[in-house]
Parts: C-alpha cells; sequence; structure tokens
C-alpha cells in the first residue's frame, strides 16, 4: 500500500517500506502488523473462518516506486502468496493510488497477480481508500470492491469488516457479489473533500441510501488524490450487488451523475499562509490549529517547506507556537549536539529546494528522541529533536510522518492546548485528531509539492478532455462506459435454490 505523489521529487524505494516493517506469512497475523486497523477489520469480519497471514507491507506517500524495487516488493508478495496457497478466498487491503516508474497502476498489477495465483474461482475481496484511483484491470481482477466512506479517514476497520463478512458469504454461496464502475474525467482538490460537508456529504449519502437497498452490497466514490498524473486518473463509482450486474450499474450511473453535477463546487479560494496566521494571531481562540496543506506528508509532500517557519521567526510570536519539519542531516546534528545545546543550524527546504529553501535557527536543544522501545513516537518517523527558538518550538523527524496526528507534537513533550498556533502538514484528517483540542481549523496555502491550484501542476499522462483542466467539457454519466467484474456475465443467472 502506498499513496503515490507522481509530482514528487523523491522516489519510493525498499527503505520507504523497511520504515514501516515487511511482514510475510504468520508475521502478519500478529503485532505490530495486525495494528493496523484495516487488517485488524478484515480479522473482525471473518469471525470463526481460519485467517492465514500473506503480506503486508506500506510506505508514507511519496513519488513513484522505483522499478528494481517495484519488481522486489511484487516477488515478495507473489511468493507469500504462493505459500498460502490454497484459499478459500482472498481478501487485500490496498490504497488505489499506488504507482511505478514501470506501471502507473500498481493497484491493478498486485490483483492481476493475485488473481493469476488463486486462480478464477477463488473470490477476492478489496478495500479502497477514499482517495484512491479505480482502473479497469482493478474492477477485472476483484469480486468485493469496497471504499472508505469518511474523509477523515476513521471507518478502515468498518469497511475491512464489511468486506470481510461478504467474502465469508460469498465462498458460502450465500451471495455471489458482481461489480460495476463508472470513471468520471473529473479531479478535485482534497481540502474541499470532507465527509460530514457539502458536496461530498450529499454523494455519500446516496451511497449509504443504495446500500439499503435488498441486493446491494457496497456502493462507494474513489474521490481520487489529486496529485496523480496516470493515463486512468479521475473520480470513480463503484458498487457491488448480490448477482444483480443492471442494479450495480444503474447505481454506479446515479453516483456518476451527481458527482458531475458537483464538480464544480469543490473547487474555492484557499487563503494564504500568510493570511491564515494574520487570522489566528488576530482571534482570542487558542490553540488555532493551521493547515500547512501544500506540505501535506501524507499527499506527496517532503514535509520540510519552510514557509511557515520563516514567518513565524520573523513575527516572534508571544505565545507559543508549533511547527513540524522534516530534516534528517539536522535531525542528527542537534543529537549529536545533546540536550540544552545552544545551535545555528539551516532547517528544511533540501528535499523539496523547488519551493522551499532552508532557514537558518538559532535556538536551544530541548529534547533527544531516538527510536527506543516504548517512545511515544511512531517508529517510523525515525530520530526526533525538538528545538526551541524564542516561542517558535520546532520538532525535526528523521523522516515523515502521520502529519494529521497530535502524538508528533505530544510524543516530543508538547502541550499542543498551551499553543497559540499549531501547524500540521495535513489537509483534512488534522480536523479528527484535533476535534477535542483546538477551537479553530485554518488553511494556509504556501508553495509546496501538493498545491491546492490543480491548473498550476504540469500534466502530462492524464486522459483529456478533464476538469478542471477542461472547465467547459461536456459528459453524461449515462453514456459512459461500465466497467464490470469478470463475475458479472452470470449475473442474470438465478440463485441457487436456498441460497
Amino acid at each position: 500500500m502506498q499513496e503515490t505523489s507522481t509530482f514528487s521529487t523523491q522516489p519510493t524505494d525498499l527503505a520507504a517500506f523497511a520504515a514501516h516493517g515487511v511482514y510475510h506469512g504468520p508475521e502478519v497475523l500478529s503485532a505490530p502488523a495486525l495494528e493496523d486497523a484495516f487488517l485488524a477489520g478484515f480479522v473482525a469480519g471473518l469471525e470463526d473462518q481460519q485467517a492465514v497471514g500473506v503480506f503486508k507491507a506500506a510506505a508514507m506517500p511519496a513519488g513513484c516506486l522505483r522499478a528494481a524495487a517495484q519488481d522486489t516488493l511484487l516477488a515478495w508478495f507473489a511468493a507469500a502468496l504462493r505459500g498460502a496457497l490454497p484459499l478459500d478466498g482472498l481478501l487485500l487491503s490496498l490504497h488505489g493510488a499506488f504507482a511505478g516508474e514501470l506501471d502507473p497502476d500498481l493497484d491493478g498489477q498486485v490483483l492481476a497477480c493475485a488473481r493469476q495465483l488463486v486462480g478464477p474461482d477463488v473470490p477476492i475481496g478489496v478495500t479502497l481508500d477514499l482517495h484512491g484511483n479505480l482502473t479497469a484491470r482493478m474492477v477485472a481482477n476483484a469480486d468485493i470492491i469496497d471504499v472508505m466512506h469518511t474523509h477523515p479517514h476513521v471507518d478502515q476497520r468498518a469497511t475491512a469488516a464489511r468486506v470481510a463478512r461478504t467474502l465469508v458469504a460469498t465462498v458460502r454461496g450465500q451471495v455471489r457479489p458482481v461489480i460495476a464502475a463508472v470513471k468520471l474525467p473529473v479531479i478535485t482538490p482534497a481540502e474541499t473533500q470532507i465527509s460530514a460537508e457539502p458536496p461530498l456529504a450529499e454523494l455519500l449519502a446516496l451511497t449509504r441510501a443504495q446500500e439499503r437497498e435488498p441486493r446491494v452490497l457496497h456502493s462507494a466514490v474513489c474521490a481520487v488524490q489529486p496529485w496523480l498524473d496516470v493515463p486512468e486518473m479521475g473520480w470513480s463509482t463503484v458498487v457491488t450487488t448480490d448477482g444483480d450486474g443492471e442494479r450495480a450499474a444503474a447505481c454506479a450511473r446515479a453516483l456518476a451523475a451527481l458527482a458531475w453535477a458537483q464538480r464544480h463546487a469543490y473547487t474555492r479560494r484557499c487563503p494564504t499562509y500568510l493570511e491564515a496566521l494574520d487570522a489566528a494571531f488576530a482571534t482570542t481562540a487558542q490553540p488555532v490549529v493551521i493547515a500547512d496543506l501544500c506540505d501535506l506528508m501524507t499527499g506527496g509532500g517532503t514535509g520540510d517547506s519552510t514557509w511557515y517557519l520563516r514567518e513565524l521567526l520573523a513575527r516572534r510570536p508571544a505565545a507559543p507556537c508549533y511547527v513540524t519539519m522534516v530534516d534528517p542531516e539536522a535531525a542528527a546534528v542537534l543529537a549529536a549536539a545533546g540536550e540544552g545545546a545552544e545551535v545555528s543550524i539551516a532547517l528544511g527546504g533540501k528535499q523539496d529546494s523547488v519551493h522551499s529553501r532552508p532557514v537558518v535557527v538559532t535556538g536551544t536543544v530541548r529534547r533527544v528522541l531516538p527510536v527506543t522501545p516504548g517512545r511515544a513516537l511512531p517508529a517510523s518517523i525515525g530520530l526526533t529533536v525538538t528545538l526551541q527558538s524564542g516561542n517558535v518550538h520546532v520538532v525535526v523527524f528523521e523522516r515523515l510522518g502521520p502529519g494529521a496526528d497530535p502524538i508528533l507534537y505530544t510524543g516530543a513533550g508538547l502541550d499542543p492546548r498551551q499553543a497559540k498556533i499549531v501547524v500540521v502538514k495535513s489537509v483534512v484528517d488534522f480536523r479528527e485528531g484535533y476535534r477535542d483540542i483546538a477551537p479553530l481549523f485554518l488553511l494556509g496555502a504556501a508553495p509546496g509539492l501538493a498545491p491546492t491550484d490543480l491548473l498550476s501542476l504540469p500534466w502530462r499522462r492524464v486522459p483529456r478532455p478533464i476538469v478542471p483542466l477542461d472547465p467547459d467539457m461536456e459528459w453524461d454519466a449515462q453514456q459512459a462506459t461500465v466497467w464490470t467484474s469478470r463475475r458479472a456475465q452470470l449475473a442474470g443467472a438465478p440463485r441457487a435454490a436456498g441460497a
């Protein structure tokens, strides 16, 4: 699993997966692998069925997977799956936006590989992220597809459990799932894709209404993360029904029609980082969480944008302000200096040198946090150091981390409730982590690898025409091609007696 940004300056290699752990066979069903919400959901949904671990590998969002790493990763997966055979069914937790230098649709390749190995009769159930990019190959090789309904993403476990239950029912012959999907020529900014707010809330309400129909097993939208320049790019709707291909297609078309009608509602002006800081300092609310969304650590940003850091240092705030920075070189230097050391160091602007440049910070090393057992911070972010310059507190990481999670500050000994401003490298998911901490959320765009202005990106591979690159194009969901799963051709056959 990876959410790839093809515009990232940092290609993905095997080390990116190693940072989060690569697990084979039985390791998948034990800690820490089983702490993954999707895997835990699969196991819960299987109930009394025997679960067999196959393979787990995940990396933080970054650029395309290098060719050599792709060959190795897929070879590991294939070997692990062969070793697990025979199986009655297979569950795959994918993101849906995993791209490589050799193949822009790695999720589709994983599914095709799985189908070849398990054969035509073993059902495959798949979970996808709301921001996955569904492809024809994925639909053709799956039997069940379900997608998270929430952003912030809080239903991973529930989604996985639903798919697992459907897979068990399929193995038992109680249901015969068929899939229909429609690809829309639409890309939208990520910051307005909030599942509890319109327009996305209205679309997701329709998916839930469809799921209340007797033969609709799963109904979903893939709203696709917008920093993916690949040939099959675009929103999708996908519906899995119990043996009713016509109803699946009708539901997928209805969802697509509503999504198309809403297409322009997602594009709104985003305040600049300066405007966000002005607003934060002008209010009495505390803390104010500001999303440095164009340096989104879970969307291809490198986490080392310096625009907020530079401005906070210049403003010399009277109250504490927190910001994070991914800078492995600086983390090592600061750790070597030790706690209490007075230092002057160039921070950030090294991985994404296109949009940022380093900022010299003079301050005191407050905490050095190596990766040790029991540390509150995620091990995957590596060595972590806190540096204080006046009231500006910088948490420096060795590697990318979960930008939406307050643990990046609390685990480093900082209390967000005591800060005036907390800068997060997130776009929407931070709303969940900080909902009980902060009374005010703001967005502030600074130059970065995950821009809100999609027209500013150098698109080369997306299908044309597509909104917003071609805003006046025409499209009709009722005339669109419907992708179907391999079992859809049997959708009209009667179900077995007693099933």
